[in-house]
């Protein structure tokens, strides 16, 4: 991949850093590539960055390993943490990084980072905390957006709250996201009946944690860790549910197997759980509202962990009108062979992953 000199990427990153010798290097660089001032010095810090601090990622770039896309999921996450564990943090990540989409890149350094040094990651927190807003944005078309920002275990259940609610709303003509939009409006503007009721999130926690012998960190079903001492906070919202899960050395959920079609719920939970997203490649769709799909059709294929994986709808029916085949074997890992010959593997996050 060239940029706009035709220079590769990773030498191109490289040559700006070498140019960035003073305070006014940002300039010159701008003025060549065409760049505002503002994204030529955001280009200008990334680049150094990552080649002074993080040389291997543009290693890894070079061999093709990952793009640069994936380069930013790596070394953005570290920016307020000491180079030293930022860089073994980004190292251990790139070991597994060959298929993996920026995305969950991102998260895995994250959750190193934070299960590493989980008491500046709670100072950090708690400072966002303290910021937290609700801002309105003027967009295009007579529309606008408005933004609330909220620990995530707070955002979470206000989105599932929204998305439970919707989805008794009949459509009208209206997509999904539609009736979400219309229903928050409604719960801010008129304070329905329904605006008390509770919801449920799922908080994934090593039993030390939730007994305060320790402070590892939990995780919710959508992949974020969030400190020990909000999981414990947790326990006394009536509408969390907590997960007791076995785990290999690696971190990866352990097997068990019941033979019906449709999964029993404790079946269900474990592969959403498992998973946390849709099995294609590089798809972030969370797990939870997603089908639920055999990989070999039942009753050949049974209802277990080793045949069953999340699929958004999308995917779903791409798998099945293109008759894309689909393998899932004992730890989740999941390879599709697509109708042009193509082989893709993909491996579920680890549900607690050691920061290194």
């Amino acid at each position: 991949m060239s940029g706009p000199s035709g220079i590769a990427r990773p030498n191109r990153l490289r040559l700006i850093a070498e140019l960035n010798v003073d305070d006014w290097a940002a300039n010159d660089i701008g003025m060549a590539l065409q760049l505002s001032p503002s994204n030529a010095s955001s280009l200008v810090d990334w680049a150094t960055r990552v080649a002074t601090v993080f040389p291997d990622v543009l290693d890894a770039m070079d061999a093709g390993v990952i793009s640069e896309w994936s380069a930013h999921g790596l070394v953005d996450p570290t920016e307020d943490y000491q180079p030293e564990l930022a860089q073994k943090a980004v190292a251990k990540t790139l070991e597994t990084a060959e298929g993996r989409c920026c995305q969950q890149l991102r998260r895995s350094v994250q959750a190193r980072l934070r299960r590493a040094d989980p008491a500046a990651y709670a100072q950090r927190r708690e400072q966002r905390r303290r910021d937290r807003k609700v801002v309105l944005y003027d967009e295009e078309d007579g529309m606008a957006a408005l933004k609330c920002e909220q620990p995530v275990e707070i955002a979470q259940m206000m989105y599932a709250k929204i998305d439970r609610l919707a989805r008794q709303e009949p459509k009208a003509d209206r997509s999904m996201d539609a009736v979400r939009a219309d229903v928050l409006a409604a719960l801010v503007l008129e304070e329905p009946k329904s605006a008390g009721s509770k919801v449920l999130i799922q908080v994934t926690v090593p039993i030390t944690a939730l007994l305060g012998v320790d402070e590892r960190p939990g995780r919710l079903d959508t992949g974020q860790v969030i400190p020990a001492e909000v999981v414990r906070d947790l326990m006394t919202h009536p509408g969390t549910v907590f997960h007791r899960l076995l785990t290999d050395t690696a971190g990866q959920l352990l097997e068990y197997s019941p033979g019906v079609y449709r999964p029993k719920a404790d079946v269900d939970r474990f592969i959403r759980t498992r998973h946390r997203t849709c099995v294609m490649p590089c798809c972030s769709h969370p797990a939870r509202s997603c089908d639920i799909d055999h990989a070999v059709a039942w009753p050949e294929g049974k209802s277990t962990g080793a045949n069953l994986g999340p699929l958004d709808r999308r995917h779903h029916r791409y798998k099945h009108a293109t008759k894309a085949k689909v393998t899932i074997t004992d730890d989740g890992t999941t390879t599709i062979e697509t109708r042009w010959g193509q082989t893709y593997t993909a491996k579920p996050e680890p549900v607690e992953e050691p920061p290194f």
